[in-house]
């Protein structure tokens, strides 16, 4: 089967930028790319055996009905790419610590306006109807916002990363990180679940080697479980969500910052891992962040728990999601 040509189904429409990630990891694979109107088109293609494998983003995947409890009849996740940058980023002239007083920005997201508004209550936030953008086709929406930004009717706008990749790509554009240190200097955007997945979904029996090389762990276990949370929360639109793998050194750090009674069990359980060398076969631990904010953006709600790959991860999601729905009941 390794000489035959392996068709991959890609979608027209933009799809998170997962379309030059796959054809720029594939590159040197027997593949070529077919393209296809809609998501559900290249998963009829594939399901009807008339394509090989479907490529798809993480957003386009679970919207079908991919995550780390379900799948497509039939169908399976057979490759997770490393995953791409999911943070937001702005578009302006300087760093957003020294945005103008009163700044105008676009966003085009309920979450992001919170957050901005949280970091900066002074800036005037504008969104899709106030431009009157709803009806432009993407490349429209873009110029006319490059338009905006240089005529200073807008003193900056927020995208996707994926979207400035594809669209922009050109100019000063800055981070709207994660920010994991405790800086208070530095405020955190926790951006919206599963962004920066690239996905192989293939019929159940496809040989999975042919692609191992690519196939990443990480991306494996950050989809699986923004997926699981996203599904149990009702996939509220207004939640920051992000899974990620961060060295367990550079957790034990944050923990040591952070103190407290959980900080110190999960710091004393590292120091027993190491006496008994089985951090060698666990060096990296699993780090989830939750935050939604109020609608003024002067309340952030998070929660954030950091367990090893090995441990009970279904008794601690289910932990994760009670503590948040009784948050949630609580405060809204």
């Amino acid at each position: 089967m390794n000489d035959e040509k392996l068709v991959i189904g890609i979608s027209k429409q933009f799809d998170d930028g997962s379309q030059p990630h796959l054809k720029r990891l594939l590159g040197g694979y027997n593949v070529e790319f077919l393209e296809f109107k809609t998501s559900l088109e290249i998963i009829k293609s594939l399901m009807d055996g008339e394509i090989d494998l479907a490529g798809l983003s993480g957003l386009s995947a679970f919207d079908l009905g991919f995550s780390g409890n379900s799948s497509v009849s039939g169908l399976e996740i057979s490759t997770f790419l490393p995953r791409r940058e999911p943070t937001l980023v702005m578009v302006c002239k300087d760093k957003i610590n020294h945005l103008p007083r009163n700044g105008n920005i676009f966003v085009d997201g309920e979450l992001i306006r919170r957050q901005l508004k949280r970091f900066r209550p002074d800036l005037n936030i504008f969104g899709k109807d106030d431009f009157e953008l709803d009806k432009l086709d993407l490349v429209s929406y873009f110029k006319k916002l490059a338009e905006l930004f240089e005529e200073k009717i807008l003193d900056g706008y927020v995208l996707e990363r994926s979207e400035w990749n594809a669209y922009v790509n050109d100019g000063r554009r800055h981070t709207l990180g994660m920010q994991m240190e405790k800086d208070e200097s530095k405020q955190r955007f926790v951006p919206p679940p599963l962004r920066g997945f690239s996905l192989l979904i293939s019929r159940v029996g496809f040989p999975r080697s042919i692609f191992e090389k690519l196939n990443d762990n990480q991306s494996m276990i950050s989809f699986n479980v923004e997926s699981k949370l996203f599904m149990e929360l009702n996939k509220d639109s207004l939640m920051g969500l992000n899974v990620s793998i961060r060295k367990v050194s550079t957790i034990a750090r944050s923990l040591n910052e952070e103190g407290g009674l959980i900080s110190d069990l999960i710091f004393e359980k590292l120091i027993n891992l190491e006496k008994t060398e089985e951090l060698k076969d666990s060096i990296q631990m699993v780090e989830v962040v939750m935050e939604r904010l109020n609608e003024n953006g002067n309340k952030t709600f998070s929660l954030e728990k950091k367990y090893l790959p090995d441990d009970d991860e279904f008794r601690i999601l289910k932990i994760m999601v009670d503590e948040w729905e009784n948050m949630m009941n609580l405060t809204f």
